[in-house]
């Protein structure tokens, strides 16, 4: 595997799950009409909704692509103490942890991104994202002491990774990691892996706004995949865009927040702050061959402002399309392509 490991859905007559989706930021049309010869099955996993759209022909498996989503998340979940992630950061300031190959790299890939972003993407964001605790229940604006005590904690630099035991150490006391950056797009990829071995001619497999194009859809047709509008609706698009055996990846800021005071905070935390990153884009989405390097570069493009994220795209060679907040869209590979009424 390379070292980038290579929401609402919807198909043109009959298929609907937007009443499922409150937070889906991408919607599929798919090249052609929905008809008998598609298989869709949609399951709770990985904190969202998946859906997987296939031939029927390969209807057979699909529960081997659920059985994989259920294995990644029992993996990489913060919150499943059977978990490796779980283990590494209970043992934070104690001892480091040997893990399977595949988590190793998906870290180790992670730490990478830390450093060529300067943090903008940090999977040490562990203490912070559970000080916020946006998306749960437990969701509050912290205290500035607070956030103040776990900024040390958030130095993806003290991490140590070996790859002689292939094992993770957090040494300093209440560090914890969170692959919730990058889970989703790594899941595609291995869902990707799957396919391949299936001989599967082509499906789609939304993980909650992550989207695996795989192959093509009939008689060859690339897949067409709407960008949602954040001033609209959930399934009114801006633009979509035509692909083959390609991840198409959004982070938006209206997908996860809390409203307090009259003041909206989202989830793309600052880890210098430990605030919401500051931002005039409200929606990056990456379009590129390997989940796990869009997932994590549609966080890193929306954290870093439309002046820098045109560049970073650039340097990783991957298409985006940015929102941004004066209504402005803008591609990589167009320049500016709209302006959206407000």
């Amino acid at each position: 595997m390379e070292k980038w490991l290579h929401e609402d859905v919807w198909c043109a007559n009959h298929l609907s799950v937007k009443a499922f989706l409150p937070l889906a930021i991408l919607i599929i049309f798919f090249s052609v009409s929905c008809t008998s010869g598609t298989v869709s099955d949609s399951r709770i996993a990985m904190d969202t909704l998946i859906t997987v759209s296939i031939p029927e022909k390969d209807s057979e498996y699909i529960d081997d692509i659920f059985a994989l989503v259920y294995e990644i998340d029992g993996e990489l979940s913060r919150y499943n103490d059977e978990s490796w992630i779980y283990k590494i950061n209970e043992n934070a300031g104690i001892s480091p942890v040997s893990v399977p190959e595949e988590v190793f790299n998906l870290i180790s890939a992670s730490i990478d991104m830390a450093f060529d972003t300067d943090g903008l993407f940090n999977p040490a964001i562990g203490p912070l994202s559970a000080l916020w605790g946006i998306g749960s229940e437990d969701a509050r604006v912290p205290e500035k002491d607070e956030i103040e005590a776990v900024l040390p904690l958030l130095d993806y630099t003290l991490v140590e990774l070996s790859e002689e035991d292939l094992s993770v150490y957090l040494p300093l006391p209440g560090m914890a990691l969170d692959l919730g950056g990058v889970g989703k797009g790594y899941a595609a990829d291995r869902i990707h892996e799957l396919l391949d071995s299936f001989g599967v001619s082509g499906a789609i497999v939304n993980l909650g706004g992550n989207v695996l194009a795989y192959g093509s859809g009939d008689g060859g047709r690339p897949w067409r995949i709407g960008i949602r509008n954040p001033e609209g609706e959930s399934s009114d698009s801006v633009m979509s865009i035509e692909c083959e055996d390609m991840t198409v990846i959004t982070s938006g800021v209206y997908q996860r927040y809390l409203e307090e005071d009259g003041v909206r905070y989202h989830h793309i935390l600052d880890s210098k702050t430990g605030y919401p990153a500051v931002s005039d884009i409200v929606s990056a989405t990456v379009i590129s061959s390997s989940g796990t390097l869009g997932d994590m570069l549609s966080t890193t493009l929306l954290a870093a402002g439309s002046e820098k994220a045109m560049d970073i795209a650039a340097e990783y060679g991957v298409r985006c399309i940015l929102i941004l907040s004066d209504g402005s869209v803008l591609d990589s590979s167009e320049g500016q392509i709209a302006v959206l009424q407000k």
